[in-house]
């Protein structure tokens, strides 16, 4: 049903517990791919955890590009944008989710569930709807690779971490095409105290370097993928 796309650096306990928590939850054949890295100093503990058909080793590289890639790989119709500090706590999660993906022809929808966290959407209530346009805090998200394959990314690829979500909810609510689906939740805590995350968090030039591509591409870029969105749902 459903590709998991999951960058994990120094995590392997987490990441084991997201592959543990997908076995639990989901209904159909969920594939979960994570994207780990060849300096990684925890690799081997990776390795004792996890089944390798769950991962791929490469050099260190963006966030961006480790999502990117393994979508590309992903042997579902559907991919979602996940994160390692995750955990599923709905029954069927997958086949709520992409149920609601098949109510479009086109399959052209930005299904985000819940979060779990008060500072995320956690508060925004317990009504399924299409987002209006304005923000929705959306750390992990699901498409169908009819998305993927007309823009060219799950991820935006100019970015190295930051503003993925709030790009790609800004694309999906020009369209009327941003669900908030609050039936699934996925309990996530931010992370802040082992070396992954202070190594995202303190590095403030890839911040600064993301803050300023925002800048230059929130109008003109995001238009474009806009407007490649809707000529692929008015050819169906």
């Amino acid at each position: 049903m459903i590709s998991l796309c999951c960058p994990s650096r120094g995590r392997p306990k987490l990441a084991k517990r997201l592959v543990d928590t997908v076995a639990q939850t989901q209904k159909g054949d969920t594939e979960l791919l994570f994207y780990l890295n060849s300096d990684d100093a925890t690799l081997e503990q990776y390795r004792d955890l996890i089944d390798e058909k769950h991962y791929v080793v490469g050099p260190n590289q963006s966030t961006c590009f480790s999502w990117n890639l393994m979508c590309d790989k992903a042997r579902h119709d559907v991919v979602m944008l996940m994160g390692d500090d995750v955990q599923i706590k709905t029954k069927h999660w997958d086949q709520l989710i992409t149920d609601e993906i098949d109510k479009y022809k086109d399959k052209i929808l930005m299904v985000v569930p819940s979060d779990g966290r008060p500072k995320g959407n956690k508060d925004l209530g317990n009504q399924t709807m299409l987002w209006p346009d304005k923000p929705l805090p959306a750390a992990h998200f699901a498409v169908h690779k009819n998305w993927t394959n007309t823009l060219g990314y799950l991820a935006p690829a100019f970015f190295w971490h930051w503003h993925v979500d709030s790009y790609t909810q800004k694309v999906a609510r020009k369209l009327n095409r941003c669900l908030y689906l609050p039936s699934v939740e996925f309990k996530a805590k931010k992370i802040l105290d082992d070396n992954a995350g202070k190594q995202i968090r303190k590095n403030l030039n890839i911040r600064d370097r993301d803050n300023f591509v925002w800048t230059k591409v929130k109008n003109r870029h995001l238009q474009a993928d806009v407007d490649a969105l809707r000529s692929f749902i008015k050819s169906f």
